[in-house]
């Protein structure tokens, strides 16, 4: 089975956000059920991709390495264009706050240069990775 991964942080900034890019596989197996006429990347899966760009850049930090995460709160989302298989896309996190065990972002994964999906989206600490089904 073929997953959606970052190819690429494009930037890193300490305190302010993270962009990074790839591309959808075209060969992936979500797409033969959504849907078969017109294959469209699910929406929990491009949350996904805004959640694994932030979670790139918590690990890049040093109280973040080796943590695991969880989407604890998404908030205002917005889905305005399809992305369908083989597009490329680019994600944008800007860190709205950071609070205890908790970070907040304002995230867009954009397409084409136009935002396809928006979200704020609140992350938060595993406490205990290895009896939750969260950090899967």
């Amino acid at each position: 089975m073929t997953t959606l991964a970052i190819e690429k942080v494009l930037w890193m900034r300490p305190g302010e956000g993270i962009a990074a890019c790839g591309r959808i596989p075209a060969e992936s197996e979500f797409f033969k059920d959504h849907f078969p006429d017109f294959p469209v990347l699910p929406g929990v899966l491009a949350l996904e991709m805004l959640k694994q760009t932030a979670e790139r850049y918590l690990a890049c930090q040093v109280s973040g390495e080796g943590q695991h995460y969880f989407l604890k709160q998404i908030r205002a989302t917005r889905f305005t264009k399809y992305l369908r298989p083989g597009d490329e896309w680019e994600s944008r996190l800007m860190l709205m706050q950071s609070e205890g065990e908790d970070t907040v972002w304002d995230a867009k994964l954009f397409y084409r240069g136009e935002a396809a999906v928006s979200a704020k989206l609140t992350l938060a600490k595993v406490k205990n990775p290895q009896s939750s089904i969260a950090s899967a």
